[in-house]
């Protein structure tokens, strides 16, 4: 259908077959959206576009000498073309004003006299409306095409397919949320020809359209066979229907997976929290998602360092709705990572870390363990280079009955605690590397711990907390440069003097000789049950 009824279109009236085109010709094509009476020299003041001025030629019978300025006028107001009535006034039109209709593409028609204005205004409007009639019946029965998808829940490829065959194009439609590329179903010769194309490079060479709504992109249509057009008006009316398809059937999916997501959140919740009590529970609940724990099994957890710390800052609602965008973006990058290495991945998201159930597909524990350690490294660094904030990466020991998968999320758990005692952040700790830290992780909550840390850093924290001191950070630092004062001082950016100074008051309040081996080791595991509690 076309997109507009043409000056050609009117004059194909069987009622026009005595008009005669005058000049600018070349006009012709030009779009007519009404038509209106010419009784004063400047019309175009009033003018909206698209109309087809009638005239009795009166007009500029008395303004002969401006005759090719209002010609002109017309043209820059966007009239379509110049209907008048010859022989009353004029004989004939004069040559420059036939001249530059020519030069503009500027349509005069020739009414004749026998013609009513009435006889060419009802005639034509007739055809305007019945055309725009078409056109609203041609949009409304693709509304129903489209909702009857939509209703009927019809997939993605189906509303691709008829959104091809509508528009008599091949297409794709890429995705944005999901990833994933759609054929229509006769290009399957030219997708072969650009499927090694990245989405940046396709949007670069062939035209397409933008489905979204408001600000927010779902996809892009883009077609196949043409590199650049201008979009016609029944282009738009059919893409915007299928903009509202696809948008919908987006949502459909996302709420889809939404519910999947809590269901699969709460399922890994109960068995890392030691909720569930029954082998068959866990059986049952895993068959509904297709998952199969009968392989060894343990939990690797990544925690993004200070998340929570810039999160609950009072920042305004948009700071923290960019700092969810970021965390969601962060998961599927990591997520992405994962599913490249390994074919079944389980996780579950929580507010600031992703926890993944990985089992070695096969693979002895060795080979297993060095394949998390490069996954985890990639994740690490992934996110380094795409974000402003690091992640930690704790991976709990396998475990050969799932019913102990909790047993191995304690451990992921307290390896990335520990790890932020040891790395401070960015860093990927595997419990069963962690030695005495991880006897002392077992214990530290235990009273006889307790008692060892308050005895042996509790004149110290009394001693901070009533003088506003920083004595236990120093003692920290001094620990870290191994109790080299200078280094320290270095690390601290303080005075060496300033140091030396903490360090003898630090002394003073222990009453211990610092020089040596079984008291340093003392203070160092004070410390880092100290660090476990905080």
């Amino acid at each position: 259908m076309d997109k507009d009824i043409r000056v050609i279109d009117i004059l194909n009236n069987p009622q026009f077959t005595d008009f005669k085109v005058l000049a600018g010709e070349k006009g012709l094509h030009k779009a007519v959206k009404s038509i209106t009476i010419m009784d004063a020299p400047d019309p175009f003041k009033w003018a909206k576009g698209g109309e087809i001025v009638l005239t009795s030629g009166y007009i500029f019978f008395i303004n002969k000498d401006k005759f090719c300025d209002i010609l002109t006028n017309l043209h820059k107001s966007g009239i379509a073309a110049l209907f008048i009535k010859l022989k009353r006034f004029f004989d004939r039109l004069p040559d420059d004003v036939i001249e530059l209709a020519n030069e503009l593409q500027f349509p005069i028609v020739e009414v004749p006299m026998h013609f009513a204005f009435i006889e060419v205004i009802n005639p034509t409007l007739l055809q305007i409306i019945s055309h725009q009639s078409k056109r609203l019946k041609f949009s409304e029965e693709i509304h129903k095409t489209f909702t009857n998808l939509v209703i009927n829940n019809e997939d993605t490829q189906t509303i691709v397919n008829t959104l091809s065959d509508i528009l008599n194009e091949d297409i794709l439609y890429y995705d944005f949320h999901f990833q994933k590329s759609y054929y229509s179903k006769n290009s399957v010769p030219i997708s072969k020809e650009i499927t090694g194309k990245e989405l940046k490079q396709l949007l670069e060479t062939h035209q397409y359209y933008t489905i979204g709504l408001n600000e927010e992109i779902y996809g892009y249509i883009i077609y196949l066979n043409k590199k650049s057009f201008e979009f016609s008006d029944d282009d738009y009316n059919i893409l915007t229907h299928a903009n509202t398809a696809l948008i919908l059937d987006v949502q459909k999916k996302i709420s889809s997976m939404q519910i999947e997501n809590r269901h699969r959140n709460e399922f890994v919740l109960d068995l890392i929290m030691n909720n569930i009590k029954y082998e068959d529970e866990v059986k049952n609940r895993s068959s509904i998602f297709g998952w199969d724990f009968t392989d060894d099994i343990c939990v690797m957890v990544v925690d993004i360092d200070n998340f929570k710390e810039k999160y609950l800052k009072p920042e305004s609602k948009k700071v923290n709705n960019n700092l969810e965008n970021v965390r969601e973006r962060i998961f599927k990058y990591t997520m992405y990572i994962l599913k490249s290495y390994l074919k079944d991945v389980i996780y579950a998201t929580f507010s600031d870390s992703i926890v993944f159930l990985l089992q070695p597909d096969g693979k002895d524990a060795k080979m297993f363990e060095l394949q998390l350690k490069r996954i985890s490294d990639e994740i690490r660094d992934t996110i380094v280079k795409n974000f402003e904030f690091t992640v930690m990466v704790g991976v709990g020991r396998l475990k050969d009955n799932v019913m102990d998968i909790h047993k191995s999320y304690n451990e992921a758990v307290a390896s990335i605690k520990i790890g932020r005692i040891i790395y401070k952040k960015n860093a990927t700790v595997f419990y069963k590397d962690l030695g005495v830290y991880r006897l002392l992780h077992s214990i530290y909550k235990d009273e006889d711990a307790l008692e060892f840390y308050t005895s042996s850093l509790g004149k110290i924290i009394e001693h901070d907390e009533k003088y506003n001191s920083e004595l236990l950070e120093t003692l920290k630092c001094i620990i870290e440069n191994d109790w080299n004062l200078k280094n320290t001082a270095d690390a601290m950016f303080l005075h060496y003097n300033t140091v030396k100074y903490r360090y003898k008051k630090i002394c003073e309040l222990l009453d211990e000789d610092l020089s040596e081996h079984k008291n340093r080791l003392n203070i160092s595991l004070a410390l880092i049950i100290h660090q476990m509690i905080e």
